[in-house]
C-alpha cells in the first residue's frame, strides 16, 4: 500500500513539473508573437478619392508593402472635409498599427483654420516619403504664356476667371493667395476633393486655371496638353526643366507639399518599429526609386522624430498667417 502511495506521489509531482514546464511554454509565446507584425492585413486609409496624386502614391505603397515586406493590404479611399473624413476614421479604430494613414502637407493648413477637428497629437507620424510644388496650369490653348499674362488678365478683370484646385484652405490656395498679394488682383476658388478631379475639370474646361501638383495631371504636362505657368520650385526642377519658376518671373513664392503615412497616437513601438522597417525596404526597392522619378517626386524620407518637428513647425507659421490673412479669428 505504502509502495502504491510513493508511486502516485511520484507521478503526481512529475505530471505538475510537466504542466509548469508547459504553461511556462505558453506564456512566453504571446511575446514571441507580439513581435510578429502584422498578422492580418493591414488597412491604409487615403483621405482623398481615387485618381489623384495621394491615391496613386498611397497604391504603389500598397503595392510595394505587399510585394517587398509580404503584407496583404487593402486601400480604402475616405475623402472629404480637407482631409477630416480619413482623419476621423484613423483616430476611431484601435491604436494598433492596422490602420494607417496616407496623408499630405494639408494636415496643418486644415488644423489650423479648424477644418479637421482633430490635433496633431492624435497622431504618430511616422514618414514622409515625397515632396512636390505647386504649379500655376492652363490648357495649352489658352491664350496665357507666362504668370505675368495671368495677373494682369486678373487685374483688369477681377474674380472672373475660374480657379480652382485641391481642398479648400490648403497648400495650393495657399500658393494662389501669395500670388493674389504680389500680383494685386482677387480671385475665387473652386475646391476639389481629390486631386484627380481636378485635371478633370481644367481638361473639360470647367475651371479656366488651376494651383496644382504637376503630377496631378502628369500625363498631360508630359504630352505638353497642359501648360505650367509658374512652378513654386527655388530653381527649374529637373523634373520640368521647360517649366519656369515663380521666382524667375518676378513672384516670390516657393514651397512644396509633403506626402506621408501616420497612425494613432498610442500605436505601440514594435507595431511602429515593423512599419518603418517595412517602409525602409519599400523605399530601398529599384521600383520605388523608378516611380518617384516617372512621378516627378522628390524623396524627403523624414522618419518620425524630423517628421514630427518639421509637421510641428508647418502647424506653427501656417496658423500665423492664416490668421494675419484674416482666414481665421
Amino acid at each position: 500500500m505504502q509502495r502504491e502511495m510513493t508511486f502516485t506521489g511520484r507521478f503526481i509531482r512529475r505530471t505538475m513539473a510537466v504542466l509548469c514546464l508547459m504553461a511556462g511554454t505558453a506564456l512566453a509565446l504571446p511575446q514571441t508573437a507580439a513581435a510578429e507584425f502584422p498578422e492580418k492585413p493591414v488597412t491604409l486609409v487615403v483621405w482623398s478619392g481615387a485618381g489623384g496624386s495621394l491615391d496613386t502614391y498611397g497604391r504603389k505603397l500598397a503595392e510595394l508593402l505587399e510585394r517587398e515586406a509580404g503584407w496583404t493590404v487593402k486601400v480604402d479611399n475616405r475623402p472629404g472635409g480637407s482631409g477630416a473624413v480619413g482623419l476621423s476614421q484613423i483616430v476611431t479604430q484601435p491604436a494598433d498599427g492596422y490602420n494607417i494613414l496616407v496623408l499630405t502637407g494639408t494636415l496643418t493648413f486644415g488644423i489650423a483654420q479648424g477644418l479637421i477637428p482633430f490635433k496633431l497629437e492624435d497622431l504618430r507620424l511616422l514618414r514622409a516619403m515625397q515632396s512636390e510644388p505647386s504649379s500655376l496650369a492652363v490648357m495649352n490653348d489658352s491664350a496665357f504664356q507666362t504668370v505675368d499674362d495671368f495677373v494682369t488678365y486678373m487685374k483688369e478683370h477681377p474674380n472672373e476667371l475660374r480657379v480652382g484646385g485641391h481642398s479648400s484652405g490648403g497648400f495650393h490656395q495657399y500658393m494662389l493667395y501669395q500670388l493674389m498679394k504680389q500680383g494685386g488682383f482677387e480671385s475665387g476658388w473652386i475646391p476639389h476633393d481629390a486631386s484627380g478631379k481636378v485635371t478633370l475639370a481644367l481638361l473639360g474646361h470647367h475651371i479656366d486655371a488651376a494651383m496644382m501638383t504637376p503630377s496631378t495631371a502628369l500625363s498631360q504636362v508630359k504630352s505638353g496638353e497642359i501648360r505650367l505657368l509658374g512652378v513654386s520650385t527655388a530653381e527649374r526642377s529637373p523634373f520640368l526643366p521647360d517649366a519656369p519658376t515663380f521666382k524667375e518671373q518676378g513672384y516670390d513664392i516657393e514651397g512644396a507639399i509633403w506626402r506621408g503615412i501616420a497612425v494613432k497616437a498610442g500605436t505601440p513601438d514594435d507595431a511602429v518599429d515593423a512599419i518603418q522597417a517595412a517602409i525602409d525596404t519599400v523605399t530601398a526597392s529599384e521600383e520605388w526609386k523608378t516611380f518617384q522619378e516617372e512621378q516627378f517626386q522628390d524623396s524627403p524620407d523624414w522618419a518620425e522624430a524630423e517628421f514630427t518637428e518639421r509637421v510641428q513647425k508647418d502647424l506653427a507659421e501656417q496658423a500665423e498667417f492664416l490668421k494675419s490673412a484674416g482666414f481665421v479669428q
